[in-house]
């Protein structure tokens, strides 16, 4: 079945294999980038930004979006020490504030048509903290406590919640380590979220995609 989907955070990386995989398999693909694109049907600006909100529901009414993945975010890594005031509002306000008020509007109008899924990209980062990642860590967290309390909220509403957990991945984040060529590819993550959408009579609500034999947990 074609679904409407809307995809944060697809200039590169994990949002943009989600576009191409989606693509390829028949569903109607709606990409939002953080900067302006030769793309017509999309979505842009930065998720913390002006009238953003404003945006994000005349899409979603728009094109009628059935789902919504939420994979905006940001990397910063290092002591907290050393990290800037700014820093430390720019990951928070980016991959926890701004999303949750993103999925409130999303939630609410997946509600009053009785359907709809919404798709938490999050990170093992948010389950199994790990040195010099903290404001990382903190900031996924925060949307595993805030996705599971949602769950709870929605039973009974016809809007399934699902949150999804990678390991390291091939991409911009990972640009400062020397192991890359041992992580999972953004398509090969892409292709398990999207495979969450073919269940009929059940759905997944928690999905958890490791590389064999990986030992680090973190994204």
């Amino acid at each position: 079945m074609v679904k409407r989907i809307l995809v944060t955070g697809a200039n590169s990386g994990l949002g943009k294999s989600l576009i191409t995989q989606g693509t390829m398999r028949g569903h109607f693909m709606v990409p939002h980038y953080r900067k302006n694109s030769s793309i017509y049907e999309n979505l842009e600006g930065d998720i913390r930004g002006f009238r953003f909100l404003d945006k994000l529901q005349d899409t979603l009414h728009k094109h009628n979006i059935t789902v919504f993945i939420n994979n905006a975010a940001v990397y910063l890594s290092g002591s907290i020490v050393d990290m800037a005031d700014c820093e430390i509002d720019e990951v928070i306000e980016t991959n926890l504030i701004a999303q949750i008020k993103m999925l409130k509007r999303v939630y609410k109008v997946f509600r009053d048509k009785g359907k709809g899924k919404i798709i938490n990209i999050n990170s093992l980062a948010g389950k199994f903290p790990s040195a010099k990642e903290s404001l990382y860590c903190a900031s996924k967290a925060g949307l595993d406590a805030f996705s599971k309390s949602l769950q709870l909220e929605a039973i009974g509403t016809g809007v399934e919640i699902v949150d999804v957990y990678p390991g390291a991945m091939r991409t911009k984040m990972t640009g400062h380590r020397g192991d890359q060529e041992t992580m999972m590819s953004p398509k090969e993550v892409a292709m398990g979220v999207l495979d969450t959408l073919d269940n009929s009579t059940y759905y997944v609500n928690e999905l958890v995609l490791r590389k064999r034999n990986e030992r680090r947990f973190t994204n």
